[in-house]
């Protein structure tokens, strides 16, 4: 049996056990308690071994994600398909963590579903679910309730998750240039459950808020390509996200043991701002077999004026760097990719600036893929391991490992009017 078919067989089965674990435990991130969540900063994509640097990357098979004018590169009258699995793994440092008893956590989830049609030979249209911001956290804290002398012992469990369903239009106005518009539609829900007890207390005053966050969210990309050498492929791309208002309703509940103290399912209406978003990246190629890329990430978080007793918003930024080698075999005048293996490394900091820290992450990737020749399978592994957060001024330190799954399939489509039958 050839490789290539085991292969396939390793992706299928993997993903399959993972589809089947989709309730496992869900990762604490102590952060995520603030804004809209942790922000998804992987694309859940071919770019996943490459240090998720992708905005100046396209490719005839693979549904790039970082740049939407990438699609148009895609190969014409062909139905693509693609899922994402992760697993992650975190181990937490820091003096607020209970090292015997609580400083691990892993989960396996589902994260992206994404299809491309390229109905014209430049235009191409992809529609999809992905992930925006995610939120679980637990911690105990002290509080005082009004009208009464003592500090009783707090509870705090928070879940919750924003996703974006969206609609790519690309157009490749030359084999030079395109562009795309991604139009989405970002909605969720953030959780948060305060658990009160103590001596003193005939029951536990439990007070429950759900927020609901909705809007339409556009994000628009570009790319260059041109051959600046004989061997030698240039890419430059970029992408930019203008600040947008989402709709939030917030509904609040608060009980005493079996008594309704408030049921308001319209305790607060208002918005939450998303800010400026802006990606420019850069890839170099080198015979269509080895790929250097790079991209900067820029959000303008800190004219939000977001500010909370011991946080605040702050403009982030983050570097991706990525390698890729592909492998190729040749029949007779047809140059097709059999694999690929990939490295990369990242470093950035995160909008939430917490007791006088910004919240950093730094890692690195490795992953490996194929193309299945004789069928249209394509697959992914990549590996991701990174350090998030600090243990400075009493906060909490991520250390993490995740493992992305990728199954890809594509078919050969047609309008009916063009199909001919003998």
């Amino acid at each position: 049996m050839k490789k290539i078919e085991y292969y396939i067989y390793f992706i299928v089965l993997a993903s399959t056990c993972v589809f089947t674990k989709l309730n496992a435990q869900n990762n604490n991130s102590p952060y995520s308690i603030i804004g809209i969540g942790d922000l998804e900063q992987s694309y859940l994509d071919r770019t996943s071994g490459m240090g998720h640097a992708g905005v100046a990357l396209s490719g005839a098979r693979a549904q790039y994600m970082a740049n939407p004018a990438s699609l148009s590169m895609l190969d014409e009258h062909f139905f693509n398909f693609e899922v994402a699995v992760r697993y992650r793994g975190v181990n937490y440092y820091g003096q607020p963590i209970d090292i015997v008893n609580n400083n691990q956590s892993a989960d396996i989830q589902f994260k992206r579903i994404a299809m491309a049609i390229k109905v014209k030979p430049k235009w191409a249209i992809g529609f999809g679910l992905a992930p925006f911001s995610t939120a679980n956290y637990s911690f105990y804290a002290n509080k005082v309730i009004q009208g009464t002398p003592q500090t009783f012992s707090a509870y705090y469990t928070g879940t919750g998750s924003t996703n974006l369903f969206y609609i790519t239009n690309s157009y490749k106005f030359s084999d030079h240039f395109s562009v795309g518009l991604q139009a989405s539609y970002l909605f969720g829900q953030l959780g948060q459950t305060e658990t009160i007890s103590g001596t003193g207390l005939d029951s536990n005053l439990v007070t429950n808020k759900n927020t609901y966050l909705n809007n339409p969210y556009l994000k628009f990309g570009m790319q260059y390509r041109t051959k600046i050498a004989k061997k030698w492929k240039l890419a430059i791309g970029a992408t930019g996200s203008i600040q947008t208002k989402l709709n939030s309703l917030t509904s609040l509940l608060v009980t005493d043991g079996t008594t309704t103290l408030i049921d308001n399912p319209q305790f607060s209406v208002g918005y939450f701002t998303l800010p400026n978003m802006y990606t420019a990246g850069i890839a170099l190629t080198y015979k269509d077999d080895y790929t250097f890329a790079a991209d900067y990430t820029f959000q303008n978080w800190q004219n939000l004026s977001y500010r909370g007793l011991s946080y605040n918003l702050v403009n982030s930024s983050r570097l991706n760097l990525g390698f890729e080698y592909s492998k190729k075999n040749t029949y007779r005048d047809l140059k097709a990719e059999k694999t690929f293996y990939q490295a990369g490394f990242f470093a950035g900091k995160s909008y939430v600036n917490v007791s006088g820290q910004q919240i950093d992450n730094v890692g690195g990737t490795v992953g490996i893929g194929f193309n299945a020749l004789r069928s249209s399978l394509t697959g992914q592994i990549s590996l991701e391991g990174g350090v998030r957060g600090t243990t400075i001024n009493g906060l909490v330190q991520e250390d993490y490992l995740q493992i992305t799954f990728i199954l890809g399939f594509r078919e050969f489509w047609l309008p009916r009017h063009f199909r001919r039958y003998d």
